[in-house]
Formats: structure tokens, sequence, C-alpha cells
């Protein structure tokens, strides 16, 4: 048993040295210009462990990339049915406190030319836990148009948090909240959603 702890943590330090040497390499340079020769030197791992935990450097982004998704996933998951429905500025904000906990390196992945990929992620992950979490609770023939309602709110919130990090003059979290707020009290997004309910 303590043979694999101590595996588990080795594979962890590995890991954690590659990837927080690229987001160094990429605060200085495209990542297009990095190379796995150049990271493993300096991130003081061979050239063979790393490819023992990563086909390339497009694999390493891969893995940041679903390390910053996940954390927006468990907070969905984790958020009560009824606050989605009744309070989705809740949710929105809260997953906004989230993401500009990460803004260094949700920008870092916007240079590399991966963000949108994350960002479509994120919007396709939200409504799914949301709808998943909702089928029980939804009619059968609401589940259409709560996909429909889905997709626009959350397609409009996740283009909310790119002002925050990928814009010259980024919104403030204050803002967005403020946003959020008004969006969701003076439309009828909630509503709609409860009308759905059984």
């Amino acid at each position: 048993m303590k043979k694999y702890v101590k595996t588990d943590r080795r594979v962890s330090k590995t890991r954690n040295a590659i990837t927080n040497t690229l987001l160094k390499l990429m605060e200085e340079k495209p990542v297009s210009e990095i190379t796995v020769s150049e990271l493993t030197e300096l991130a003081d791992v061979n050239r063979k462990t790393f490819y023992n935990h990563y086909e390339n450097i497009d694999s390493v982004l891969l893995e940041l990339e679903n390390n910053c998704s996940s954390w927006v996933l468990s907070f969905v998951e984790e958020t009560p049915f009824d606050v989605l429905v009744n309070d989705p500025a809740y949710l929105y904000t809260e997953i906004a406190k989230g993401l500009q906990r990460h803004s260094d390196l949700l920008r870092l992945l916007y240079s590399a030319g991966i963000y949108p990929r994350l960002s479509s992620k994120i919007v396709e992950s939200i409504k799914g836990i949301i709808l998943e979490k909702s089928r029980k609770e939804f009619k059968p023939e609401f589940l259409d148009t709560a996909s429909l309602l889905l997709d626009f709110i959350t397609a409009g919130a996740v283009g909310v948090y790119n002002t925050m990090y990928l814009e010259d003059d980024p919104s403030s979290l204050e803002e967005v909240t403020e946003f959020f707020k008004f969006m969701f009290d003076r439309s009828d997004f909630p509503a709609m959603l409860r009308s759905g309910l059984k």
C-alpha cells in the first residue's frame, strides 16, 4: 500500500513539474515554439519520463484544459437542482469566481489557441449536467425547450466570463456579478425553466 502512495506522489510531482514549466514557457513565447527537449530540460525530467506521461505538448495542454473545466463541472454537479432553477444568477456568479482564480491560465490557454475548445466544453458540460439533474424534474415534453434555454443562457454566460480575462480592459467580478443579477432578475428565464417542472 505504501509503495502505491509513493508512486502516486512521484507521478503527481512529475506531471506538476511538466505542466508548471510549460506554463512558464508559454509566458515567454508561443506554444508552437516550445519543444519537448526544452520543456523536459527546464522541468528537470528526462524525455523518456515525459513520454511515459504525455504523447506530446498538446496532451499537456489538454490536461490543463481538463483540470480547468473539471472544477466547473464539480461545482455544477454539487449545486442543488432548486438553486439551478430558482437562482441561476448564483450558479453563474460562482462559476465566474472560480474562473477568475484561473484567469492567468485561461489567458495562456487562449494565447495557445485552445481556449475556444475549453469554452465550448464548459458550455456543453454545464448544460449537460443541468439537463441530467433535471430529467426527473422537467416534463418530458419540456426537455427540448430546456435544452435550448440552457444553450442560450450558458453560451451567454461564458461570453460574459470572457470579458473578465480576454479583453484589454477586463470586467471586474463585481460587474459580472451585478450583470448576472440584473439579467436573471429582469428576465423570465427562471420562470420559463420553472414552467417546465412536473
